[in-house]
This record gives C-alpha cells, structure tokens and sequence, in this order.
C-alpha cells in the first residue's frame, strides 16, 4: 500500500497542469489544451491504470469473484484487463470521478480520483 500512495503523489506532482478533463466531455472536442495535456500525460495502465484497478475494484468487478462476494457488483461488470477497463470506462471514469459512488465504501483520494479520470479522459492507454 505504501508504494501506491507514493506512486501517486509522484503522479499528482507530475500531473500538475496535466490533463484535467471533464468526465462528459472527451479532450480535445472543444479545440482547447486537453489535446495537448493528453499528448503529455504519461499515465498508462501499466503505471498508473492496472494499479488503480487492482487496489480498488477488482475485490468485486473480477471474473474471478464468486457472485456471492461482489457487493452486488453485477455478474458482466469484470476490469480483468484493459479491454475490459475500456469497455467501462466512461462509466468508471462517472462512477468514480463524478458521481464519487465507486467504490462504494469510500476509497481513493481526491487526487487518485482525479487522476482516473485523466487517464480515462486521455485515451486509457
């Protein structure tokens, strides 16, 4: 867990004037510096995406969590990889960032939120 907290305020130091996207609107659409924010921001599921997940929703959202101990996580919603991740992102990108429901018992900080909804606002990759 140490580590974790670490990476991220390393990414919170580095993303200062990073990508900050809205969670209903992608970067870039409205011809502002998100597209450039997002060619710069170095968040990628290996450094930053599959921790996140790891750490904060695949206690339920895996396929390899029994029904009976998803917290009512439906059956179809698993993050196993990225494609999965991708497949929900802009639902967990309003989950988390927006709606701040997920995870439902609390959670990531301010900062990790924020940081979620940049790497999803700036592709996923």
């Amino acid at each position: 867990m140490r580590f974790w907290r670490e990476l991220v305020v390393v990414v919170a130091i580095a993303a200062a004037g990073a990508c900050t996207t809205s969670t209903t609107e992608p970067p870039g659409d409205d011809g502002g510096d998100d597209a450039t924010a997002c060619d710069n921001s170095y968040l990628t599921y290996d450094n930053f995406g599959e921790p996140f997940v790891e750490n904060w929703c695949r206690s339920c959202h895996s396929s390899e969590v029994p029904h009976d101990m998803r917290q009512t996580a439906p059956d179809d919603v698993n993050f196993d990889d990225l494609d999965d991740v991708k497949a929900f992102a802009d639902r967990i990108a309003f989950r988390v960032g927006e709606q701040r429901t997920m995870p439902p018992a609390g959670g990531p900080s301010d900062d990790e939120r924020a940081l979620v909804v940049e790497w999803i606002g700036c592709g996923a990759k």
